[in-house]
């Protein structure tokens, strides 16, 4: 026989997809992990992975070694919840979980119809959680969340996606900024005259951001340069910032709906954006979903219609 910790340690760095995030989430060292695996490997006498590059992928006896560790820890998990109390098992939680990268009051404005619609239910909780995409979807596989939104194609088999929009980026300035030098500009102005033209630097996320580095192209395409006069990793701070008047910069048109239709941000650019900023829903590939994962998933296609 075989030590059972140890098939959970084989399971798990299957299920995620390598010794690295397996080790996170369990909390051990990488060392020791791979030292366990390979006690495990010895114990059954089989080569459960092999190395392609620098991805580590399950043999053919590993895949039929995962596919028995599954069901055991399958039933194992129905035991658990056989064990819970009526009350609690009555109770279901549905985790949303939110790249930090994504535009944080947007994504407020978007889930708010779900939450309202979901009001007084005590039989369903909605958990919202932003981090890094990695953590995101690390936890998307262990089931800690059921949803992921990203600005990030995610390729990977146990991984589908539910939906993806293009959303137009646009040039945006504070509109009492024009007011005061009265320039008057539209859709048609070229972002190059207009740049060129105005005294204020550029409000940018930070290097780290994927709209960053969509940005940074851009401006490499118009041979334009302008100093820089804020940056932020927080894509919120960076919208109010431009309201704000500190200056001008491009971000995606669902990200400003409300202060542009306020009047507050003047768009600059052609109604298609000078590029598409990409938004993703995720979730897991054989996972299915209910009508409150169904009503979110067309009210974020719907925002194609800024496309």
């Amino acid at each position: 026989m075989f030590n059972y910790n140890h098939l959970y340690y084989f399971y798990v760095t299957a299920k995620l997809g390598g010794v690295s995030n397996a080790a996170k989430y369990l909390r051990i060292s990488q060392p020791s992990l791979s030292s366990q695996l390979k006690i495990f490997e010895s114990s059954i006498d089989r080569k459960l992975f092999e190395k392609k590059g620098r991805t580590l992928q399950l043999t053919s006896e590993g895949e039929q070694a995962f596919a028995y560790a599954k069901k055991m820890f399958d039933v194992a998990a129905e035991f658990s919840e056989s064990l819970r109390s009526p009350t609690d098992r009555m109770i279901e939680r549905w985790h949303i979980g939110i790249s930090e990268q994504v535009e944080r009051p947007f994504i407020a404005d978007l889930l708010s119809p779900v939450i309202r619609d979901n009001r007084g239910n005590t039989d369903k909780i909605v958990s919202i959680t932003s981090a890094p995409d990695e953590e995101i979807l690390q936890a998307l596989r262990t089931r800690e969340i059921d949803l992921m939104l990203t600005n990030k194609p995610i390729y990977a088999e146990d991984v589908h996606e539910l939906a993806s929009i293009g959303a137009p980026v646009n040039l945006m300035v504070a509109t009492a900024n024009l007011k005061s030098l009265k320039i008057k500009v539209g859709r048609n102005t070229s972002a190059v005259e207009f740049l060129n033209a105005v005294p204020w630097g550029l409000v940018l996320p930070s290097y780290k951001m994927k709209l960053r580095h969509e940005t940074d192209l851009f401006f490499q395409d118009i041979k334009v340069r302008k100093k820089i006069s804020f940056e932020s990793d927080i894509m919120s701070v960076v919208g109010r910032a431009i309201l704000d008047g500190a200056g001008v910069g491009f971000l995606p048109i669902p990200y400003m709906m409300e202060e542009i239709k306020m009047g507050l941000i003047t768009v600059i650019g052609p109604k298609s954006g000078y590029w598409k900023h990409s938004l993703y829903m995720l979730t897991r590939k054989d996972d299915k979903y209910d009508e409150m994962t169904e009503d979110l998933r067309l009210r974020f296609k719907q925002l194609d219609r800024w496309s």
